[in-house]
């Protein structure tokens, strides 16, 4: 009975008898061959006992007495890409779809093979062309997402399995990557809704937790998503990316014990990772433990004596507890050893500059200038120091001659509008900017400078929504890129939206003093006093100098 069974529903896509959804042949065909409809029946049976060399061999047979097989041509890219011949695979394909051009499974063969070939960018159109072709096919949708993923592609990714979960509703796994997809695209609501639906189905679905985790992080719920990210570490105990986001969470709401303790776990998975070390160092200060957080900074420069980088670390760190000082007699003391060394003086620029001594700091990036005249690293130093000193004529001058040695160089042109706004001579960190522009319309930091800078000063909002739309859209994660969006609806009176966008903005960022400032300035206008105050003093916290937030604090007491 089976074999019989079996027979039946092999004819029906027999050579030369079009497959289920196929279009009929235009033109008039032989009849079959008894003999290639054998070969095509055996080859089908071995494709369904998992031989697929064997079903090659006999599809191949087919094909060799009907050329114009379409069904044995799809069964023969199937039975190879089964077997790993990929190129085999694709070959097959293409003379389908060469054959039936609008045949949503040939465009999948082919997709596919593409993909497995690494030819994601070319399989993306011949697998959209597929589900438009057969949009009733999860397995294609799901195909298309595998490939848009690969491409950064979260858009077609969303829609893929949007679709797939409306024909497969049972499929907790298509549910879980529409979750993923809705929470990187800033959907999070939505996002939360679909991995509702993919835990109801599949409960213990590895990688829950941590999704959900990360709504709650963009979502600002940050306790909740501490509780999350805590949830799956007890089983994923080596996930050292979910452990640095704990981290940085537990800090954020000051719960620095625990921090801590995780910092070390980290830095021990970690053995060679500065970054890792100097986390950990920063929390043991905090800890009011500075004999353990010098450990760690000695342990972290121990890693490579020789770079000053991770000098720089430590003065980074140093100064962030109030012992630039220290900083300085570090610097220095790595610097003796290499009197004459560029970034020896470097190093103790940087040193000079974190503990407030500007005109002391600028003097040892003349010394770098004059020990290194070929390098823009020491220009672009003094510049930096000049314009965090409260320099800016002289900063504009020293941008103006980095300007002659290097005319392409985006990045200055930049610099040159910050500190003209800086100055106060807003017009011309426009034209500095459009100049930026106008060598890379496509940079997003360029669209972000401008239009930050059209929205900060009022000047142009509907040209300022036009340039962040599109930084956002190439860079949707980037926190700067969210805050000047959210600055941006505030000026255009859209509190509610601009108070989402600040907030993830604080999410993506761990906390930035213009930030918090912003979103301050949002609560204050929707009335809510107590937690606009809060926001100033986060301000505040990270830029005690800032007197425009102490005033706007003061005048809410």
């Amino acid at each position: 009975m089976w074999n019989i069974a079996w027979s039946v529903c092999l004819l029906v896509t027999a050579p030369g008898i079009p497959a289920a959804g196929a279009a009929p042949d235009t033109a008039a065909r032989a009849p079959v061959s008894a003999e290639a409809l054998s070969h095509y029946v055996a080859g089908r049976l071995l494709e369904l006992s998992g031989s697929s060399q064997d079903a090659i061999a006999e599809f191949t047979r087919a094909l060799s007495l009907d050329p114009a097989a379409f069904s044995v041509l799809l069964h023969l890219s199937e039975a190879s890409a089964r077997a790993n011949e990929t190129s085999q695979s694709l070959e097959f394909a293409e003379r389908a779809v060469k054959m039936r051009p609008g045949d949503g499974k040939a465009l999948w063969m082919k997709g596919a093979a593409l993909f497995n070939m690494q030819r994601a960018p070319e399989a993306l159109p011949v697998l959209q062309a597929a589900c438009v072709a057969d949009s009733d096919q999860a397995e294609y949708l799901r195909t298309l997402a595998r490939v848009a993923e690969t491409l950064d592609r979260t858009d077609i990714v969303e829609r893929a399995y949007a679709r797939s979960v409306v024909l497969e509703e049972e499929d907790g796994e298509s549910w879980f990557q529409l979750a993923a997809a809705q929470a990187r695209l800033g959907k999070f609501a939505t996002a939360d809704s679909s991995l509702a639906r993919s835990l109801e189905l599949n409960p213990i679905r590895p990688g829950a937790f941590f999704l959900r985790g990360w709504i709650r992080e963009n979502e600002g719920k940050l306790d909740d998503a501490i509780g999350f990210y805590q949830h799956h570490l007890l089983v994923h105990t080596t996930d050292d990316g979910t452990r640095g986001r704990l981290v940085t969470l537990l800090a954020r709401r000051e719960r620095f014990s625990e921090a801590y303790d995780e910092a070390v776990k980290l830095a021990a998975e970690r053995k060679s990772d500065p970054e890792a070390i100097q986390v950990e160092a920063d929390l043991a200060y905090q800890m009011k433990k500075p004999e353990v957080g010098a450990k760690a900074l000695a342990r972290m420069r121990a890693l490579d004596p020789a770079d000053p980088e991770l000098v720089g670390r430590s003065l980074m760190v140093l100064a962030r507890h109030d012992r630039a000082k220290e900083g300085v007699l570090l610097a220095d003391a790595w610097a003796a050893t290499r009197p004459s060394e560029m970034r020896a003086l470097l190093l103790s620029a940087r040193a000079r500059a974190l503990a407030g001594e500007f005109d002391s700091a600028a003097v040892r990036a003349r010394r770098a200038i004059a020990a290194a005249p070929d390098s823009l690293e020491p220009s672009r130093l003094l510049v930096r120091v000049l314009m965090d000193g409260g320099h800016y004529a002289e900063a504009a001058k020293e941008l103006e001659a980095l300007h002659q040695r290097e005319p392409g160089d985006v990045a200055i042109v930049l610099d040159m509008g910050q500190c003209r706004e800086l100055a106060g001579d807003v017009a011309g960190a426009e034209t500095a900017a459009r100049q930026a522009f106008q060598m890379a319309p496509d940079a997003p930091p360029v669209q972000n400078f401008l239009g930050y800078l059209l929205a900060d000063h009022e000047r142009d909002l509907t040209e300022a929504k036009r340039l962040l739309d599109k930084a956002l859209a190439r860079e949707p994660d980037n926190g700067a890129y969210v805050d000047s969006y959210g600055w941006l609806l505030y000026r255009l009176h859209r509190l509610p939206e601009a108070r989402q966008y600040l907030e993830r903005a604080l999410a993506i960022t761990g906390g930035d003093a213009t930030i918090h400032e912003h979103l301050g300035d949002v609560l204050r206008d929707l009335k809510d006093t107590d937690k606009a105050k809060q926001q100033y003093k986060l301000s505040l916290a990270k830029d005690a100098a800032n007197k425009r937030v102490k005033d706007k604090l003061d005048q809410m007491r």
